[in-house]
């Protein structure tokens, strides 16, 4: 049995412009020591999946379907039990730290504050660990004491105390939503090893949420690409990499940074024109038709599921085959 299994979830928030469905009827697994890739622009869903999963919606929140983790269905459960859930057996790395961290609180204390509120650790004990902690994440207590605040770090350090307070009670789900958006190029690497390292070495499931296709190439088993609170495409890795069928997957694909042409002159990025649309103001069938060079009359109508291999299936209408290139 899967360790995550999201089934038809859905989110909606009323607007003046009427209910705005931020997410339509996503369906996502993630089984025990395997790593989950969700890609895709801002504005597609990506982060509000994650809130989801992690019972930190807002109370406006309208939201229906089923977060099965570790067969216990987390949107059936009392604030009380998620918090207990939180921070023990699901933890989130999120995109900014220094919003993320608190600003008032040493490094060693929030470090330590899971520690003491789920493991019941002492004072003492809670900050040795911490300290190991920071430490396994490459902040020495030699260099970086448990007194300092978020605010005397740089954004990578920063980001490595997130990575330590996510990491302490031994969670096992980590959902890491953009952790290197922040970071310059060098720090990215860094921070994403890191992330990976510890993933292999606990053992433990990771949702990484991103929208850049090459971090996720690099560091997941299985691909889930969505648009406009919709999974387009998902399957393995290989599979998906192998042989993108979606057009948006494609365009994905096709605006990532490449290696130098010719060597005279820079390559020029490939784009996807138009935008995302306002989930109050989402076109009927195809969400992707009015981005898409492909589409034709019948995309007008909802699209269907079509399973091309085995766990890889595509929403689409007319799929494309074969070997995306840029």
């Amino acid at each position: 049995m899967a360790l995550l299994e999201v089934r038809d979830l859905r989110i909606e928030f009323a607007t003046p412009q009427g209910p705005a469905a931020i997410l339509d009827g996503v369906d996502l697994s993630l089984e025990r020591g395997r790593s989950l890739g969700l890609v895709g622009e801002s504005g597609c869903g990506k982060s509000m999946t994650a809130l989801a999963i992690m019972g930190l919606l807002s109370e406006q929140a309208r939201v229906s379907g089923t977060i099965a983790f570790d067969g216990e269905d987390l949107l059936a459960l009392p604030e009380p039990a998620l918090c207990r859930l939180r921070g023990r057996r699901i933890s989130m790395i999120f995109q900014e730290p220094m919003t993320a961290l608190n600003p008032v609180k040493t490094i060693g204390r929030q470090v330590a504050e899971g520690l003491h509120r789920h493991l019941r650790l002492g004072r003492t004990e809670a900050e040795a660990r911490a300290a190991r902690l920071l430490d396994r994440v490459g902040l020495p207590g030699q260099r970086f004491p448990l007194s300092l605040y978020p605010h005397q770090l740089s954004g990578g350090q920063r980001q490595r105390v997130m990575i330590a307070a996510a990491m302490a009670c031994g969670p096992d789900l980590l959902i890491a939503d953009e952790p290197t958006t922040a970071l310059d190029v060098t720090l990215q690497a860094q921070v994403l090893d890191l992330i990976a390292e510890l993933v292999e070495s606990e053992g433990l499931a990771l949702l990484l949420i991103a929208h850049d296709l090459g971090v996720v190439a690099e560091m997941a088993d299985a691909v889930a690409v969505m648009y406009s609170g919709r999974i387009v495409e998902a399957g393995p890795a290989t599979a998906v990499f192998g042989a993108m069928a979606h057009p948006y997957a494609r365009g994905l694909f096709a605006a990532m940074p490449k290696g130098p042409g010719d060597g005279t002159t820079a390559d020029r990025l490939a784009t996807i024109p138009g935008q995302v649309p306002d989930p109050a103001g989402r076109p009927l069938g195809c969400a992707f038709a009015p981005r898409c060079s492909q589409a034709q009359d019948l995309c007008a109508a909802e699209p269907p599921v079509e399973s091309l291999s085995a766990g890889h299936w595509v929403r689409c209408r007319y799929p494309q085959r074969g070997t995306a290139t840029a």
